[in-house]
């Protein structure tokens, strides 16, 4: 039976970076500014556009909106967003930062560019300007390649 070493891999690399940058920040973010990482996470992405739905919120930040709705609910109660009924489908909620979140959105950002400079400590900025220019090529190769697939699973063989 084959195996398949993970230590090399760069997928499980870019994994394991991700996953350890977003560790830090949760710490810092919790202990800075008290924010659990999903209400930070709406507040950057609300801050990008704001008065999303809870379902646009929940992709944008990779989290089950069933999930997401307690987080929305804990937020608004300490005045961090507001639910406002959508003009097109009273049926759903538009969700807006208050003047409170959007004081803390500088805080977040200071947080964040702070940690960038321990997490690229010893990294040039030729190295860095080279694995962006990876990353992005990795992802559109892989965005092509699912749309491929997803155009042609729908077809039947002859």
């Amino acid at each position: 039976m084959r195996k398949l070493d993970l230590s090399e891999s760069v997928g499980a690399l870019i994994a394991l970076a991700a996953k350890s940058q977003e560790r830090l920040a949760e710490i810092e973010m919790k202990k800075q500014l008290g924010l659990t990482p999903a209400q930070w996470k709406v507040i950057l992405v609300l801050n990008m556009v704001d008065g999303l739905s809870q379902k646009e919120i929940a992709e944008k930040i990779n989290l089950d909106g069933s999930t997401l709705v307690p987080v929305i609910d804990k937020m608004e109660q300490a005045g961090l967003v507001e639910r406002k009924a959508d003009s097109q489908d009273r049926r759903n909620n538009r969700i807006f930062l208050t003047k409170k979140s959007e004081s803390t959105v500088d805080s977040i950002i200071m947080i964040i560019l702070q940690l960038r400079k321990i997490i690229y400590n010893g990294v040039s900025e030729d190295e860095i300007s080279s694995t962006r220019n990876v990353l992005k090529t990795l992802i559109k190769n892989s965005d092509a390649a699912s749309s491929q697939i997803k155009a042609t699973s729908g077809k039947t063989k002859p």
